[in-house]
């Protein structure tokens, strides 16, 4: 070959290197920023789920007291005009209870409004004597029964939520008792813990935050009709009730959005069961700088080792060869092994409202359970106080089995197969999966008899869960979901059937294939991953064709 040709030749090999550099770092920039948001998107929903779970423990805990205390018999003596050691009896349970729950103030009013009884009774800014028929939640918890309202007092000029509830007897309201919850505590954690969190109630105001400077600001613009209300009504003092800027200027938007890589945060939302919404902010900009300068890194030094594996192939082809194949296959194995623990976190994220649901009941009933078991060993009534604590032991106990269960089912799998009980991994996926069942008024089938089969308990119950969450995210209220168990072929099939829409033929042409996934938030990796740890048991996944409904076979080896 002459000179000139070969001068071309290296020319045209040059530039269509620089072309493939800059292609690649064009490339790697795309993919890193979609990930850094989708991995933000992701971090912002897990923090919302498990923040909101915590809230609502909160919550749930003082409402529950509230409650109990609408029941309590001082409080209707008390209400019913015994004063002298009754009264201050009630006044030193008040203060008991106010100080172990870490209640602002509990007190007690008449139809009139009029304070009788309160937690702070022997404090110079006591509520004795003080009229409270102006506020909202005294009025319509003696209207409806039962009100919450956030608002700043009228004496510390502190927020807090208070919650109302009517006390009766004889089917006639004859007072209101009151808890002022203030969320200090759990604004320093969310301080501590580096989120940028608030929750807002029905019109869009931040109530509770991790930055004070945005308490009473609003992620929406409000009617002049609502400003004025709220103002008359001084809940939020003379905060102008401002819209946030990062709102006002539009720096926040949904992980989804087109738009998502101009904003400065994405957001995830967690609707709270009294109306208020939970707001998890993360910042977007600084994932995917350290995104892409992490691609960028990762990018040049894969083109230095391109370049050295180019010039190790002219000497060492095949002991290079040799190397790469072996180093893909680890890389394979541990991206496998990786995949199987991101879709095992992936089940725990929508478990956890559900768990978290499963244990703050449990949590605020052993609370009050505690406080009355106390208030009868003080009266020496100890058959009450014993039968309290019973009730307390075996809450406790259901609190453990949830979370024992819980971590075992995050616990990265051995590897190690074992003879498994069949019963026992239905067991552990229903206790997983229990809230949402619920929630959907579920049914399910459980079959007649057991099996041991040959397999590794932890990722065998992620298979179950994965099969079973499909069939409740597919169905509507009232799904039936039926499971049995039969020997085929010299193989143990376990059979998961339900009711519900059914598999298209488009879906089930791509139903194995990765990232193919009728789900709107799903990864489609569920299913794949599923089908391989089956093929890691000397089993496999079936996906049968009802006449009605979806159903799988997990067919698995009968232990030996």
């Amino acid at each position: 070959m002459n000179r000139p040709a070969s001068r071309f030749l290296l020319a045209a090999a040059t530039i269509a290197g620089l072309l493939l550099i800059v292609a690649s770092f064009v490339v790697s920039d795309t993919i890193a920023r979609n990930r850094a948001l989708a991995e933000a998107g992701q971090r912002g929903n897990v923090s919302a789920e498990l923040l909101a779970s915590a809230l609502e423990s909160e919550h749930e805990r003082f409402r529950l007291a509230t409650l109990v205390l609408a029941q309590d018999a001082d409080a209707r003596a008390v209400l019913a005009g015994e004063n002298g050691q009754r009264l201050d009896a009630f006044n030193r349970k008040l203060e008991a209870l106010s100080r172990d729950m870490g209640a602002a103030a509990i007190y007690l009013l008449d139809t009139q409004g009029l304070t009788l009884a309160s937690s702070n009774w022997q404090r110079p800014e006591t509520f004795v004597g003080q009229n409270y028929g102006f506020r909202s939640y005294f009025r319509e918890a003696m209207r409806n029964g039962h009100h919450e309202q956030f608002a700043l007092g009228t004496v510390s000029r502190r927020p807090g939520l208070y919650i109302a509830r009517q006390l009766q007897s004889g089917g006639r309201p004859i007072g209101v008792i009151v808890s002022k919850v203030e969320f200090d505590n759990l604004e320093a954690e969310w301080r501590k813990a580096g989120v940028t969190v608030f929750a807002t109630n029905s019109n869009g105001v931040i109530l509770i935050t991790s930055n004070r400077d945005w308490r009473f600001k609003t992620v929406q613009p409000l009617s002049q009709a609502i400003q004025s209300k709220m103002l008359r009504d001084l809940d939020y003092g003379t905060n102008p009730l401002e819209v946030l800027p990062l709102y006002q200027q539009g720096e926040i938007g949904r992980p989804d959005a087109a738009d998502i890589t101009s904003k400065k945060y994405a957001e995830a939302v967690k609707q709270l069961t009294n109306d208020w919404q939970l707001h998890v902010l993360t910042a977007t900009q600084d994932s995917i700088r350290a995104a892409v300068f992490s691609s960028r890194v990762s990018v040049l030094a894969s083109l230095l080792a391109l370049f050295a594996l180019g010039l190790a192939m002219v000497y060492l082809r095949r002991s290079a060869a040799f190397k790469a194949e072996r180093n893909l296959a680890i890389q394979q194995r541990e991206m496998s092994e990786r995949l199987v623990q991101l879709n095992k976190l992936a089940a725990l994220g929508q478990i956890a409202a559900g768990v978290g649901h499963e244990i703050n009941q449990p949590l605020a009933a052993i609370s009050a359970y505690t406080s009355n078991a106390v208030t009868f060993l003080d009266r020496g009534q100890t058959h009450e106080a014993r039968d309290n604590l019973n009730r307390v032991i075996g809450l406790a106990t259901r609190i453990g089995t949830i979370t024992a269960e819980l971590l075992g089912f995050a616990r990265k799998a051995t590897g190690a197969m074992t003879a498994v009980s069949l019963s026992n991994v239905i067991e552990g996926a229903l206790l997983l999966l229990r809230d949402r069942i619920a929630t959907l008024n579920a049914t399910i089938q459980l079959p007649k008899d057991d099996a041991l089969v040959q397999a590794e308990a932890v990722r065998l119950e992620q298979v179950l869960v994965n099969l079973m969450a499909n069939a409740l995210d597919a169905g509507q209220q009232g799904v039936e979901i039926n499971l049995s168990i039969a020997l085929a072929n010299g193989f143990v099939e376990l059979t998961l059937a339900d009711n519900g829409p059914g598999l298209s033929a488009e879906t089930r042409a791509s139903l194995f294939q990765p990232f193919s996934t009728t789900k709107r938030d799903g990864l489609g990796l569920g299913l794949v991953i599923s089908r391989d740890i089956m093929a890691d048991f000397g089993g496999e996944l079936i996906a049968a064709n009802p006449k009605q409904g979806a159903a799988f076979i997990m067919r698995l080896r009968p232990a030996q």
